[in-house]
């Protein structure tokens, strides 16, 4: 499923709830399960209308996450992020069955002043019009 968008550490680095794909079919493990693995993130991100950029991961349906970044060491970031986000989501859903996901204006807070042309959340010399 799924992660939901629920408070700001989530929103510092994704913007809107982290998908899930598709199952991927009998054949497509079959015949070329890494190939498909790659076509159903694309899909998915088809679908949704999503920017890569701002939304640098999502869970592949009975697999694992798959994150990216402008290198490595940024993807493996993404990547611990993610997680802790994931854990933080469950824990939430869990204590409180009556969870709510972040308004838009924070998400829009939160991720626009790390992200973008107005970018100034540990950035030097720069002013938010956020």
């Amino acid at each position: 499923m799924p992660i939901p968008a629920l408070g700001t550490t989530h929103a510092d680095y994704f913007y809107g709830d982290i998908p899930c794909t598709r199952k991927l079919t009998q054949t497509e493990v079959e015949q070329a399960y890494e190939l498909e693995t790659g076509n159903v993130i694309v899909e998915t991100f088809a679908e949704l209308g999503l920017d890569p950029k701002a939304m640098p991961g999502i869970l592949v349906a009975n697999h694992a996450p798959f994150c990216w970044g402008k290198d490595p060491q940024d993807a493996v970031y993404h990547a611990v992020v993610l997680e802790i986000v994931a854990k933080m989501a469950l824990n939430t859903v869990r204590l409180n069955e009556n969870w709510a996901a972040i308004d838009q204006f924070l998400l829009d807070k939160h991720y626009y002043r790390k992200h973008g042309a107005h970018a100034y959340y540990g950035q030097t010399n720069r002013v938010s019009t956020h």
